[in-house]
């Protein structure tokens, strides 16, 4: 279920509005990963209306349930940020990027302005790339498939001194020592 505002039924009167509201997660139509715990994203919401179009500042405060990219676990991330976006009743050109042009987003139906999808786009730009449950993760080991976390292993290092070239010496040794 998608939320709409009337932009220019709300500041018909006035410069500037401020509202707060809480919009289901679920309803944000986001990718089947993301899922959250409080069920609810707070959002406040200041609208400035200008010559040529809407400044939205926007906060928003949620949680996203997110799997780590190295161990595979599920945690919790807090969703927290602010940004502006300048609603242009102009067509953008599309010739040369200027530094406004990187907050400036064309204004479809001023009458009929999609928040759910403002609120999406927000979601899905403050998420990282690589989710990591601790910057200090150590992953899943591709030896054994351990969580190293949980289950530290050196599976690996032993690998590593199987595989080497210097092995062979290591047999010489201990038939050695075993003389």
């Amino acid at each position: 279920m998608a939320l709409f505002i009337n932009l220019k039924n709300e500041l018909k009167n006035e410069n500037y509005i401020k509202k707060d509201f809480s919009v289901p997660f679920k309803s944000l139509d986001l990718p089947k990963e993301y899922s959250s715990k409080d069920k609810d994203v707070d959002v406040q919401m200041h609208i400035f209306k200008e010559k040529d179009g809407y400044l939205v500042s926007l906060s928003i405060k949620s949680d996203v349930q997110l799997e780590c990219d190295r161990c595979l676990e599920k945690f919790n991330m807090d969703l927290k940020g602010t940004s502006n976006v300048f609603l242009s009743k102009k067509k953008l050109s599309g010739g040369e990027l200027q530094e406004d042009d990187l907050i400036a987003k064309e204004l479809e139906d001023e009458e009929k302005f999609n928040v759910s999808e403002l609120l999406r786009e927000e979601i899905l730009i403050q998420t990282p790339m690589k989710a990591l449950c601790d910057e200090d993760c150590q992953g899943i080991c591709p030896v054994c498939g351990n969580n190293k976390n949980e289950n530290p292993c050196n599976c690996e290092e032993k690998q590593k001194r199987e595989n080497s070239p210097f092995a062979k010496l290591q047999v010489l040794l201990d038939k050695k020592k075993d003389k």
